[in-house]
């Protein structure tokens, strides 16, 4: 009988290894597959802040009428070994940033600075006085590829703060004219670094997210995963990929704010962030007594406040910059 104990023992514990290395699979091939990164500029490498369109599908939006004049292109350093960050760099002229205020863009998964959206948002807050720094996140764009992998933002926030070093220790920006603004999953990473940096004195998170736990469960389902294999692909992702996928979080953003204003914009008809992402920020805000405005745009997709309430979007962005950042304006609008 005791020999018999032992087998089925035996037996089950084999069956529970199977049934974890299975599951741990299964969250290795999820993990490989979603995070994978896809740098370069695609179909926008022709994109610039003087000349630019959405390649991606046909548009009628005038955008001709949001371009810059004047940008520079550098790269510096990302603060990890070996990593190099391409940028743009937009004063509000050719003399330099004067003493204007600057704003950060962080572009979305899979994107670029050479993004259409991203470009656009530039020009608006470039056209209204402010210098722009537009950046490609590690292992996106034409900046570093480190290992093919996207983070969703527990890395390349890493990238935000070394552009703040370079604005500061290069450009002699003042830290208290530096804004930030996110779309997407650059909005996740700007959150990371608006908590981990108070040299940002405010942010702009649009289509973003806070739970790093519930953006990988939906986008399982996105994907066509059940979401309670989410554990594996995180598990995976740190055993396989050096990867610690739920840390640092967005949430830092509301517990180190410090006062320092924070604004939230989603689109109602978001199926790609959902827009609950957005209004469970609220409850953060309430918890740690962060100043969070939040704007939910009627029938707004993903990434589309900016074009279907173009003149709205850009009153409150400027709006919103220009009240919580140091620095004299200068009207670049011809």
């Amino acid at each position: 009988m005791q020999k018999l104990y032992f087998k089925v023992g035996y037996t089950l514990t084999g069956l529970i290894l199977f049934i974890a290395l299975v599951y741990m699979g299964i969250g290795y091939f999820i993990y490989s597959t979603l995070a994978k990164a896809d740098p370069g500029c695609s179909v926008d490498c022709e994109n610039t802040p003087g000349s630019y369109q959405d390649n991606s599908k046909e548009s009628d939006f005038p955008f001709e009428k949001y371009i810059v004049d004047y940008w520079e292109s550098h790269q510096y350093s990302a603060g990890d070994e070996d990593i190099q960050i391409d940028a743009w760099w937009i004063p509000i002229d050719r003399n330099g940033p004067g003493e204007a205020p600057v704003v950060i863009l962080v572009h979305g998964l899979r994107s670029s600075k050479y993004d259409s959206d991203i470009l656009l948002v530039a020009a608006i807050l470039n056209q209204a006085g402010f210098n722009t720094l537009l950046f490609d996140q590690r292992d996106h764009g034409m900046s570093t590829i480190e290992d093919g992998k996207i983070s969703i933002g527990t890395k390349e926030y890493r990238d935000v703060i070394a552009s703040v070093d370079w604005l500061v220790n290069t450009q002699s920006i003042n830290p208290k004219s530096i804004g930030i603004y996110g779309l997407s999953m650059g909005a996740g990473t700007a959150a990371i670094a608006f908590g981990l940096d108070n040299r940002i004195q405010a942010a702009i998170l649009d289509s973003g997210f806070s739970d790093l736990y519930t953006i990988v469960e939906e986008e399982l389902q996105r994907e066509g995963y059940p979401p309670w294999l989410a554990k594996g692909a995180i598990w995976s992702a740190f055993i396989f990929g050096n990867e610690t996928l739920l840390e640092p979080s967005p949430k830092l953003a509301f517990k180190n704010h410090d006062d320092r204003p924070i604004f939230a914009i989603h689109g109602t008809s978001d199926t790609r962030v959902l827009p609950h992402n957005t209004s469970d920020m609220e409850s953060l805000a309430t918890k740690y007594g962060a100043n969070l405005t939040i704007w939910l745009a009627e029938n707004a997709i993903h990434s589309g406040v900016k074009f279907m309430y173009l003149e709205d979007f850009s009153n409150r962005v400027v709006e919103f910059f220009g009240s919580n950042l140091e620095g004299i304006l200068k009207d670049n609008k011809e």
